[in-house]
């Protein structure tokens, strides 16, 4: 068998120590422990694998594993170098992932001769964090039973991630025992004439909310991942930063795209993306006036604030653009702008027309206005905060974009971290976003 590992020269700066002892069938039992140091003592260990009898092949390869589960050290990684380890029956293994967009077929294993293990090894940027599933015969996910460390997603479930050394991520999630909470409140409801039905939501309010007043309001799209723990876990995120002075009092809608009759049916794509306008006008012209009749909020524009990730932060991205009378600050994590610049990769015409229904507002250029005409267009009243992932793993490269807001005098504060389009990447961005708008100094 082709040692599939040659031709990479791994650092050693960073040591996993792995002991395995290589007892095998023969009368002469072999327990000198070997130390996994670097790449290169991997190597010796598969040679190993590949000189042996299928027998003791296998006796290697189960020493290995075994190895991996007790340390709990699965992927290994030796700096940016990642190594991937299957084992078990299979014709195909693959590893999706951040790291690839969870694209078909994925990052392929390589089968080790004689033995039940597969491998498939990459390389990282430095300092970053990927999620990642293993699929089996290229149609049944299952999660890595050796990594401990896992996380939440909607699309995708749990999936394991992998953390390279030297990243860092300020996380204010967690709900603490030592701070007051605010109220949120089940699921209230509301009538849509614009989009033709009901929809869902839920209102934060901060602690002493009863004596608060003209509270400013960050309108939430997705709502319903922002609220849950796994996912976005927002209104933890306000407890803490709240009670530690870092923001101000703040209300929060968190508005549910999900169909208020059957909650496994998520209408985003078809608001965010086919009726956009419709959207914007349920958002800017129905809830926005409920919710500073019944509650204690601050009418003004710049008191106002609209956020979302994926197909949400572009909603919130044209909301901002279109209604800039109704939200003065825009928060969009990882926001799908390809669907302006390439509508021809959306799954449907009603898609696509929605993309063409938004770009005018999304670009600032209209027909009496913009490059064609000779006219500069007037900037909008609107403070932004920008995030991605990397450009590969994430929705693209937003260096040019930032560029044209600065150009233009836009206020804007911009995030590029190195992980994908996760909800970690989004969760762990959430405090700063808040002091941007809210923060007490």
């Amino acid at each position: 068998m082709t040692n599939c590992f040659s031709g990479f020269r791994i650092p050693s700066i960073i040591l996993l120590t792995i002991i395995i002892f290589t007892a095998c069938a023969s009368p002469m039992v072999d327990t000198e422990p070997i130390k996994i140091e670097t790449y290169q003592d991997l190597q010796k260990v598969f040679k190993e694998i590949k000189e042996a009898n299928p027998t003791e092949a296998q006796s290697h390869a189960d020493k290995l594993w075994q190895t991996l589960v007790d340390s709990q050290r699965e992927p290994l990684v030796f700096g940016t170098q990642v190594i991937f380890f299957y084992k078990g029956q299979a014709d195909q293994v693959h590893w999706r992932g951040s790291f690839n967009n969870w694209s078909v077929p994925g990052l392929p294993g390589v089968h080790v001769e004689k033995t039940d293990l597969w491998i498939a090894y990459t390389e990282f940027p430095e300092a970053s964090r990927v999620e990642y599933k293993i699929v089996l015969n290229d149609g049944e996910w299952v999660e890595d039973p050796v990594n401990p460390e896992t996380t939440f997603s909607g699309m995708t479930g749990v999936n394991n991630v992998i953390t390279l050394p030297g990243f860092s991520v300020t996380d204010e999630s967690q709900a603490r025992s030592d701070v007051a909470h605010g109220k949120l409140t089940g699921s209230l409801s509301i009538r849509s004439e614009a989009l033709g039905y009901s929809v869902n939501y839920r209102v934060y309010t901060p602690v002493g909310y009863e004596t608060l007043e003209k509270l400013p309001v960050i309108y939430v799209l997705d709502g319903n991942d922002f609220v849950d723990e796994r996912m976005g876990a927002l209104p933890n995120v306000l407890d803490n930063l709240i009670a530690d002075g870092r923001i101000k009092p703040v209300m929060a809608v968190f508005v549910d795209a999900r169909d208020p009759e059957n909650p496994k049916f998520n209408r985003r794509e078809d608001e965010f993306l086919v009726h956009p306008v419709e959207h914007a006008q349920f958002i800017s012209d129905e809830l926005v006036p409920v919710m500073d009749r019944n509650y204690h909020t601050d009418p003004r524009p710049e008191a106002r604030t609209i956020t979302g990730v994926s197909y949400g932060g572009l909603s919130a991205f044209y909301i901002a653009a279109s209604r800039s009378d109704t939200f003065h600050n825009l928060a969009a994590f990882s926001p799908s702008l390809w669907v302006l610049d390439s509508p021809q990769y959306l799954s449907s015409e009603a898609q696509k027309e929605g993309s063409r229904a938004m770009l005018p507002a999304v670009s600032g250029e209209t027909t009496k206005c913009g490059d064609n005409t000779g006219f500069e267009c007037p900037r909008l009243p609107v403070k932004i905060f920008l995030t991605v992932g990397f450009a590969d793993w994430d929705v693209g490269d937003f260096s040019g974009l930032v560029a044209s807001l600065e150009e233009q005098k836009y206020p804007v504060e911009f995030h590029q971290v190195r992980e994908g389009h996760t909800w970690d990447n989004w969760r762990g961005l959430s405090d700063e976003m808040l002091i941007y708008f809210f923060g007490t100094n």
